[in-house]
Protein backbone atom coordinates (compact mmCIF):
# COMPACT_ATOMS: atom_id res chain seq x y z
CA UNK A 1 0.00 0.00 0.00
CA UNK A 2 1.39 3.39 -1.03
CA UNK A 3 0.64 5.20 2.21
CA UNK A 4 2.68 8.18 1.03
CA UNK A 5 0.01 8.73 -1.65
CA UNK A 6 -3.16 7.33 -0.05
CA UNK A 7 -2.96 9.09 3.32
CA UNK A 8 -2.19 12.63 2.04
CA UNK A 9 -4.91 12.20 -0.61
CA UNK A 10 -7.32 11.04 2.10
CA UNK A 11 -6.45 14.05 4.25
CA UNK A 12 -7.13 16.44 1.37
CA UNK A 13 -10.34 14.67 0.38
CA UNK A 14 -11.51 14.58 3.99
CA UNK A 15 -10.68 18.26 4.38
CA UNK A 16 -12.71 19.15 1.28
CA UNK A 17 -15.62 17.07 2.58
CA UNK A 18 -15.30 18.83 5.93
CA UNK A 19 -15.28 22.18 4.11
CA UNK A 20 -18.61 21.35 2.42
CA UNK A 21 -20.14 20.03 5.64
CA UNK A 22 -19.01 23.13 7.53
CA UNK A 23 -20.71 25.31 4.90
CA UNK A 24 -23.85 23.19 5.35
CA UNK A 25 -23.61 23.62 9.11
CA UNK A 26 -23.22 27.40 8.86
CA UNK A 27 -26.17 27.62 6.47
CA UNK A 28 -28.56 25.33 8.34
CA UNK A 29 -27.54 25.28 12.00
CA UNK A 30 -26.13 28.75 12.75
CA UNK A 31 -28.38 31.55 14.00
CA UNK A 32 -26.54 34.80 13.21
CA UNK A 33 -29.00 36.98 15.12
CA UNK A 34 -28.32 35.01 18.30
CA UNK A 35 -24.72 34.05 17.54
CA UNK A 36 -25.50 30.43 18.44
CA UNK A 37 -25.68 27.03 16.75
CA UNK A 38 -28.85 24.94 16.86
CA UNK A 39 -28.41 22.09 19.31
CA UNK A 40 -28.62 18.63 17.76
CA UNK A 41 -28.41 19.85 14.15
CA UNK A 42 -27.69 16.98 11.70
CA UNK A 43 -24.95 18.97 9.97
CA UNK A 44 -23.01 19.30 13.22
CA UNK A 45 -23.19 15.57 13.98
CA UNK A 46 -22.18 14.62 10.45
CA UNK A 47 -19.24 17.04 10.45
CA UNK A 48 -17.91 15.93 13.83
CA UNK A 49 -18.51 12.30 12.89
CA UNK A 50 -16.47 12.70 9.71
CA UNK A 51 -13.53 14.17 11.62
CA UNK A 52 -13.69 11.42 14.24
CA UNK A 53 -13.86 8.75 11.52
CA UNK A 54 -10.85 10.19 9.69
CA UNK A 55 -8.89 10.30 12.96
CA UNK A 56 -9.65 6.59 13.52
CA UNK A 57 -8.68 5.72 9.92
CA UNK A 58 -5.37 7.57 10.27
CA UNK A 59 -4.66 5.81 13.56
CA UNK A 60 -5.48 2.41 12.08
CA UNK A 61 -3.33 2.87 8.97
CA UNK A 62 -0.41 4.33 10.90
CA UNK A 63 -0.56 1.91 13.83
CA UNK A 64 1.75 -0.67 12.24
CA UNK A 65 3.70 1.78 10.12
CA UNK A 66 7.37 1.28 11.02
CA UNK A 67 9.18 4.12 12.72
CA UNK A 68 12.15 3.21 10.55
CA UNK A 69 13.96 6.56 10.58
CA UNK A 70 15.92 8.29 13.30
CA UNK A 71 17.28 11.38 11.56
CA UNK A 72 16.08 14.24 9.36
CA UNK A 73 17.61 13.24 6.04
CA UNK A 74 16.50 9.58 6.06
CA UNK A 75 13.00 10.82 7.00
CA UNK A 76 12.53 13.74 4.58
CA UNK A 77 15.48 13.68 2.17
CA UNK A 78 13.55 13.36 -1.08
CA UNK A 79 15.57 14.45 -4.13
CA UNK A 80 12.41 15.30 -6.08
CA UNK A 81 12.16 18.82 -7.44
CA UNK A 82 8.38 18.76 -6.89
CA UNK A 83 8.79 18.69 -3.12
CA UNK A 84 11.16 21.65 -3.25
CA UNK A 85 8.61 23.54 -5.36
CA UNK A 86 5.97 22.94 -2.68
CA UNK A 87 8.29 24.27 0.02
CA UNK A 88 8.97 27.37 -2.08
CA UNK A 89 5.20 27.90 -2.34
CA UNK A 90 4.93 27.51 1.44
CA UNK A 91 7.62 30.17 1.88
CA UNK A 92 5.65 32.59 -0.31
CA UNK A 93 2.41 31.88 1.56
CA UNK A 94 4.03 32.32 4.96
CA UNK A 95 5.70 35.54 3.88
CA UNK A 96 2.32 36.81 2.69
CA UNK A 97 0.70 35.68 5.95
CA UNK A 98 3.42 37.47 7.88
CA UNK A 99 2.84 40.74 6.05
CA UNK A 100 -0.95 40.45 6.54
CA UNK A 101 -0.45 39.66 10.23
CA UNK A 102 1.71 42.72 10.76
CA UNK A 103 -0.81 44.90 8.93
CA UNK A 104 -3.56 43.59 11.21
CA UNK A 105 -1.32 44.21 14.21
CA UNK A 106 -0.67 47.84 13.25
CA UNK A 107 -4.40 48.35 12.62
CA UNK A 108 -5.22 46.90 16.05
CA UNK A 109 -2.53 49.09 17.59
CA UNK A 110 -4.11 52.22 16.11
CA UNK A 111 -7.51 51.16 17.42
CA UNK A 112 -6.05 50.65 20.88
CA UNK A 113 -4.45 54.09 20.78
CA UNK A 114 -7.79 55.61 19.77
CA UNK A 115 -9.89 53.80 22.38
CA UNK A 116 -7.75 51.91 24.93
CA UNK A 117 -10.78 51.14 27.08
CA UNK A 118 -12.37 49.14 24.23
CA UNK A 119 -9.37 47.32 22.73
CA UNK A 120 -6.55 45.24 24.19
CA UNK A 121 -2.91 46.00 23.58
CA UNK A 122 -2.12 42.29 23.91
CA UNK A 123 -4.16 41.51 20.77
CA UNK A 124 -2.18 44.02 18.69
CA UNK A 125 1.12 42.81 20.15
CA UNK A 126 0.37 39.15 19.49
CA UNK A 127 -0.62 39.87 15.88
CA UNK A 128 2.55 41.88 15.24
CA UNK A 129 4.74 39.20 16.80
CA UNK A 130 2.93 36.42 14.92
CA UNK A 131 3.39 38.20 11.60
CA UNK A 132 7.12 38.73 12.19
CA UNK A 133 7.74 35.13 13.25
CA UNK A 134 5.72 33.82 10.29
CA UNK A 135 8.28 35.42 7.98
CA UNK A 136 11.09 33.58 9.80
CA UNK A 137 8.99 30.41 9.79
CA UNK A 138 8.72 30.64 6.01
CA UNK A 139 12.48 30.73 5.71
CA UNK A 140 12.68 27.80 8.14
CA UNK A 141 10.47 25.65 5.91
CA UNK A 142 12.35 26.73 2.79
CA UNK A 143 15.75 25.95 4.29
CA UNK A 144 14.61 22.59 5.67
CA UNK A 145 13.29 21.78 2.21
CA UNK A 146 16.63 22.75 0.73
CA UNK A 147 18.46 20.44 3.15
CA UNK A 148 16.11 17.59 2.21
CA UNK A 149 16.58 18.29 -1.50
CA UNK A 150 20.38 18.49 -1.34
CA UNK A 151 20.74 15.63 1.12
CA UNK A 152 23.04 17.54 3.46
CA UNK A 153 22.62 19.49 6.70
CA UNK A 154 23.93 22.96 7.44
CA UNK A 155 24.02 25.01 10.62
CA UNK A 156 21.99 27.98 9.37
CA UNK A 157 19.09 25.80 8.24
CA UNK A 158 19.14 23.81 11.48
CA UNK A 159 19.00 27.09 13.41
CA UNK A 160 15.86 28.17 11.51
CA UNK A 161 14.17 24.75 11.73
CA UNK A 162 12.24 25.43 14.98
CA UNK A 163 10.74 28.69 13.66
CA UNK A 164 7.84 27.08 11.70
CA UNK A 165 6.62 25.44 14.91
CA UNK A 166 7.13 28.70 16.81
CA UNK A 167 5.20 30.64 14.16
CA UNK A 168 2.34 28.11 14.31
CA UNK A 169 2.34 28.38 18.11
CA UNK A 170 2.05 32.17 17.92
CA UNK A 171 -0.73 31.79 15.34
CA UNK A 172 -2.63 29.52 17.75
CA UNK A 173 -2.04 31.93 20.65
CA UNK A 174 -3.21 34.98 18.68
CA UNK A 175 -6.29 33.06 17.47
CA UNK A 176 -7.21 32.17 21.04
CA UNK A 177 -6.55 35.73 22.24
CA UNK A 178 -8.57 37.25 19.41
CA UNK A 179 -11.58 35.05 20.26
CA UNK A 180 -10.96 34.85 23.99
CA UNK A 181 -14.23 36.58 24.86
CA UNK A 182 -16.27 34.43 22.45
CA UNK A 183 -18.22 31.84 24.50
CA UNK A 184 -19.22 29.68 21.49
CA UNK A 185 -16.23 27.47 20.68
CA UNK A 186 -17.92 26.12 17.55
CA UNK A 187 -17.48 29.51 15.88
CA UNK A 188 -13.68 29.35 15.83
CA UNK A 189 -12.85 25.90 17.17
CA UNK A 190 -11.84 24.36 13.84
CA UNK A 191 -9.26 27.10 13.24
CA UNK A 192 -7.97 26.84 16.81
CA UNK A 193 -7.58 23.06 16.79
CA UNK A 194 -6.09 23.11 13.29
CA UNK A 195 -3.46 25.55 14.57
CA UNK A 196 -2.83 23.31 17.59
CA UNK A 197 -2.34 20.14 15.53
CA UNK A 198 -0.20 21.86 12.90
CA UNK A 199 1.93 23.40 15.65
CA UNK A 200 2.57 19.98 17.17
CA UNK A 201 3.23 18.48 13.73
CA UNK A 202 5.91 21.07 12.90
CA UNK A 203 7.41 20.64 16.37
CA UNK A 204 7.72 16.92 15.69
CA UNK A 205 9.21 17.57 12.25
CA UNK A 206 11.91 19.78 13.77
CA UNK A 207 12.49 17.08 16.39
CA UNK A 208 14.08 14.85 13.73
CA UNK A 209 16.99 17.29 13.68
CA UNK A 210 17.44 17.12 17.46
CA UNK A 211 17.35 13.40 18.18
CA UNK A 212 13.60 13.08 18.83
CA UNK A 213 12.07 11.25 15.83
CA UNK A 214 8.45 10.05 16.10
CA UNK A 215 7.30 9.10 12.62
CA UNK A 216 3.80 7.82 13.41
CA UNK A 217 2.96 10.68 15.76
CA UNK A 218 4.24 13.25 13.27
CA UNK A 219 2.19 11.81 10.42
CA UNK A 220 -0.99 11.56 12.49
CA UNK A 221 -0.79 15.15 13.77
CA UNK A 222 0.00 16.49 10.30
CA UNK A 223 -2.76 14.57 8.49
CA UNK A 224 -5.48 15.45 10.99
CA UNK A 225 -4.22 19.04 11.10
CA UNK A 226 -4.63 19.27 7.33
CA UNK A 227 -8.21 17.96 7.59
CA UNK A 228 -9.13 20.58 10.19
CA UNK A 229 -7.22 23.30 8.36
CA UNK A 230 -9.04 22.80 5.07
CA UNK A 231 -12.35 22.50 6.96
CA UNK A 232 -11.75 25.79 8.77
CA UNK A 233 -11.40 27.68 5.48
CA UNK A 234 -15.19 27.36 5.15
CA UNK A 235 -15.50 30.01 7.89
CA UNK A 236 -14.32 32.69 5.44
CA UNK A 237 -11.31 33.79 7.51
CA UNK A 238 -9.30 36.97 7.05
CA UNK A 239 -6.32 37.01 4.69
CA UNK A 240 -3.77 36.31 7.43
CA UNK A 241 -5.64 33.28 8.79
CA UNK A 242 -6.37 31.91 5.32
CA UNK A 243 -2.74 32.25 4.19
CA UNK A 244 -1.37 30.80 7.45
CA UNK A 245 -3.79 27.86 7.28
CA UNK A 246 -2.86 27.13 3.67
CA UNK A 247 0.88 27.48 4.35
CA UNK A 248 1.05 25.25 7.42
CA UNK A 249 -1.30 22.66 5.89
CA UNK A 250 0.72 22.49 2.66
CA UNK A 251 3.99 22.26 4.60
CA UNK A 252 2.64 19.47 6.83
CA UNK A 253 1.34 17.59 3.80
CA UNK A 254 4.68 17.78 1.96
CA UNK A 255 6.72 16.66 4.98
CA UNK A 256 4.28 13.83 5.70
CA UNK A 257 4.37 12.54 2.13
CA UNK A 258 8.16 12.33 2.31
CA UNK A 259 8.06 10.76 5.77
CA UNK A 260 5.63 8.03 4.71
CA UNK A 261 7.91 7.14 1.78
CA UNK A 262 11.00 6.97 4.01
CA UNK A 263 13.68 5.85 4.55
CA UNK A 264 15.43 7.81 1.82
CA UNK A 265 18.86 6.53 0.76
CA UNK A 266 21.94 8.44 1.73
CA UNK A 267 23.39 10.45 -1.13
CA UNK A 268 27.15 10.51 -1.51
CA UNK A 269 28.88 13.80 -2.28
CA UNK A 270 30.41 14.07 -5.77
CA UNK A 271 34.01 12.91 -6.04
CA UNK A 272 36.58 15.64 -6.50
CA UNK A 273 38.79 15.32 -9.54
CA UNK A 274 42.50 15.14 -8.90
CA UNK A 275 44.16 17.59 -11.22
CA UNK A 276 47.61 16.05 -10.67
CA UNK A 277 46.55 12.80 -12.29
CA UNK A 278 45.53 14.59 -15.47
CA UNK A 279 48.69 16.68 -15.82
CA UNK A 280 50.12 16.56 -19.36
CA UNK A 281 53.34 14.66 -19.82
CA UNK A 282 56.40 16.23 -21.43
CA UNK A 283 57.97 13.75 -23.83
CA UNK A 284 61.02 15.94 -24.23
Amino acid sequence: MRKDIILPALALTGGLAGFLLRRWQLASAYLPEAGLFVRGAPATFVLLGLIALLALVFLALLWHHPEGVDDFLPAFGSPGAGQMTVFAAVWLLMSFAGSMGMQEGFRALRLWQTAPEMYQLSVAGSQLLTGAICVLGGFGVLFMGRMAYRGELDNASCFLAPFPALAALMWMFSTHLKHGSEPVLMKYGFTLFAALLLTLAHYEIAGFLFGRPHARRTAFLALLGVVLGVTSLADGPDLFTAAATAAFSLSALAFTRALLAAPWPERMPPLEEDGDDEAPKNDD
